[in-house]
């Protein structure tokens, strides 16, 4: 058997072609499994040949390595992300298909244009009023249409000015009373913002945001909804 002697180790005469293929692809960058693609040898041997021609892993390939690691996470993220948005899609069809049902019961169409006017439009579905009434129909309507428990999804705020802090027992025994919740189920927030010239309104009981959670896509479900009814009107 014929041996070539490589830095007093050697090379069996007929891997010599092996060898130098993997010390060619390792410097093109390639890493060891992209190099037993193309070489088939194991990976033990691998390294050894990679040893005995001077191509361990050098700082220029630790870069090119990781790289390629970035560029592959980068496109697996991708991957993920376009299969969420293929999924988001398909589940938006189905609900415009399921709710088209409700487009002429008053209620529903209260509660869409309710959250058009008041409700946040990224994000966790969120709507703010002032007026008792509205967040109570805003209430039932989550209640009624999309499976929204009080005690599980529903969060609400209180937000009151800081120079009403007298108030604070009128006002949340207000809250509690009009939407038949507890007086320690509200989160109160002090609003600390300056107006030279506040009315002194007697009436005042702060305003409510009502926060709903756990709910799927819920959000872009309420935009889909406006977007349709309103096109029916507006051209």
């Amino acid at each position: 058997m014929l041996y070539v002697v490589q830095n007093k180790r050697t090379i069996r005469k007929r891997n010599e072609g092996k060898f130098e293929q993997c010390l060619k692809l390792r410097q093109q960058g390639l890493s060891y499994s992209e190099i037993q693609v193309l070489v088939p040898v194991a990976k033990s041997t691998l390294q050894n040949w990679l040893t005995l021609g001077g191509l361990t892993l050098t700082k220029e390939h630790l870069e090119i390595q990781l790289r390629k690691r970035i560029a592959s996470k980068r496109a697996a993220t991708e991957a993920a992300k376009f299969t969420r948005m293929a999924n988001r899609d398909k589940l938006l069809l189905a609900a415009s298909k399921e709710y088209r049902q409700y487009f002429s019961d008053p209620l529903f169409l209260m509660g869409i244009m309710l959250y058009e006017s008041e409700g946040t439009k990224m994000g966790d579905c969120r709507f703010s009023n002032s007026d008792y009434r509205l967040i109570r129909v805003f209430m039932v309507f989550m209640e009624r249409y999309f499976h929204v428990q009080r005690n599980n999804n529903m969060k609400l705020s209180l937000f009151i000015h800081e120079t009403r802090k007298g108030d604070l027992c009128r006002i949340v025994d207000f809250w509690s009373q009009k939407l038949s919740i507890g007086i320690n189920e509200f989160t109160i927030y002090w609003k600390r913002n300056i107006v030279s010239h506040r009315r002194n309104n007697p009436d005042y009981v702060g305003q409510i945001q009502l926060r709903i959670i756990g709910i799927p896509y819920l959000t872009r479900k309420l935009r889909l909804f406006s977007d349709i009814i309103v096109s029916e009107y507006v051209d």
